[in-house]
């Protein structure tokens, strides 16, 4: 079936002057021929006709699928039932939803289809016997037709143009309200992160620095009666607090640097596992102090990368830090290095107290708030320093992923494409 829009079609044959097509549906050859000559030349708009002939219904059918722009059709009601030419009505406006051709029905036998019951039953614009139908009377009907088809196409291609112009307006209507969503989320999430912010400051910035002003207001005030060995303990918790606060700092820099593509990673192949090796040894001490067992499981081969040295340090050295720190005393904490393929892979796992369901979900997220640690603090610098593993892990192409069970600890995965792969 033909599926050009009428309008559209007027518009082209109006462009190209084409004739004005008109179907004439008759099982009669000599009323087709009278019609002909009777029309052949008539001109309406600076437009001649064109005529489509059919002998039955079945015939017409096939026409009117063909055909969009038939502008008028004469049609006859007996052809090869009685009432074939109103079923063929019915078929033009239910069926092919065509309200726009004209119809002028034709009939030879006006008993069979009374003109008022037909006009008011069907969808039919001119009724004409034809024994009634002079040049004339063929003429006025033709012009009559002609006129209101001209005028619906018209009609239907304004309203097609307002749809369109419609259409338009309310996709960019849309369009501006999933900016402005997207505007209002993205306003959320700062205003959010401002929060977050805001309650790192003051609890992890705060208490070290009250920590360092009340510690060294107590040396000033005690230097000269406190035996040195107290004095340089209370230096000490100074200095750790310096180093808390200085790390703290540092992450939320990185974070917002990395966040707004502001790092520069320059990459070159070197061997991951000495890096492994220089962590390992910076660690010992510390997991010794905790009373914790550090375990580093180093195959001798190389796993040779293409990343960034102090990237990689920077992520191993955050992911070991935090299992530590979230380990007891007297539980084991492992790093594994392997090979999978053409990838190499380092595993970090603890046996602190794990990630809830709800944690996993939005883990290394920017200033995601976890579950309380082991010791009933939640450690912000953690928080901050998974997000900035995440970014870096990504911006040198790798994957991490994180295997966890409340209660029972924590696996951390982090993966790179080897660099002979």
């Amino acid at each position: 079936m033909n599926t050009v829009a009428p309008s559209d079609q007027l518009l082209a044959n109006t462009v190209a002057n084409n004739p004005w097509r008109i179907l004439v549906i008759d099982d009669e050859e000599d009323i087709h021929e009278l019609t002909h000559f009777a029309l052949e030349d008539y001109v309406f708009q600076g437009r001649s006709l064109e005529f489509l002939n059919a002998y039955s219904a079945q015939q017409a059918k096939v026409l009117l699928e063909q055909n969009s722009d038939i502008a008028v059709i004469f049609l006859d009601v007996v052809m090869e039932t009685t009432e074939a030419g109103l079923q063929l009505v019915h078929y033009i406006r239910e069926t092919l939803h065509n309200h726009l051709v004209r119809i002028i029905l034709r009939t030879g036998q006006p008993g069979y289809a009374p003109e008022k019951e037909i006009i008011l039953k069907y969808d039919i614009n001119d009724y004409k016997n034809k024994t009634e139908l002079t040049d004339k009377k063929l003429f006025v009907a033709l012009t009559a037709s002609l006129r209101a088809y001209a005028h619906l196409l018209m009609l239907q291609t304004y309203q097609q143009q307002l749809e369109a112009k419609v259409a338009a307006r309310t996709a960019e209507i849309v369009k501006k309200n999933q900016e402005l969503i997207l505007l209002n989320q993205t306003l959320n999430r700062l205003h959010e992160e401002k929060r977050e912010l805001l309650r790192i400051v003051s609890l992890d910035l705060k208490n070290p620095l009250s920590s360092i002003q009340e510690l060294s207001n107590l040396i000033q005030q005690s230097f000269d009666n406190w035996p040195k060995d107290k004095l340089l303990e209370l230096v000490h918790i100074i200095e750790l607090s310096s180093q808390r606060m200085v790390a703290l700092i540092k992450n939320l820099l990185n974070a917002n640097a990395l966040e707004a593509g502001e790092m520069n990673l320059a990459v070159g192949i070197f061997d991951f596992r000495p890096s492994l090796q220089f962590l390992k040894d910076d660690y010992v001490e510390l997991a010794r102090e905790k009373n914790l067992n550090l375990q580093f499981q180093l195959p001798p081969e190389e796993y040779k990368l293409l990343v960034n040295k102090g990237a990689i340090l920077q992520i191993l050295d955050n992911l070991i830090c935090n299992a530590i720190k979230s380990s007891s005393p007297g539980k084991l904490v492992q790093v594994r290095l392997s090979k999978d393929g053409n990838f190499m892979r380092c595993e970090v796992q603890d046996q602190g107290p794990g990630l809830s369901e709800a944690d996993l979900a939005r883990w290394f997220g920017k200033f995601t708030r976890f579950t309380p640690i082991s010791n009933g603090r939640v450690d912000t610098t953690a928080e901050v320093s998974l997000f900035i593993v995440r970014k870096l892990v990504e911006a040198m192409n790798g994957k991490i992923w994180c295997h966890s069970i409340l209660g029972q600890g924590s696996t951390f995965i982090v993966e790179f494409p080897l660099a002979n792969s």
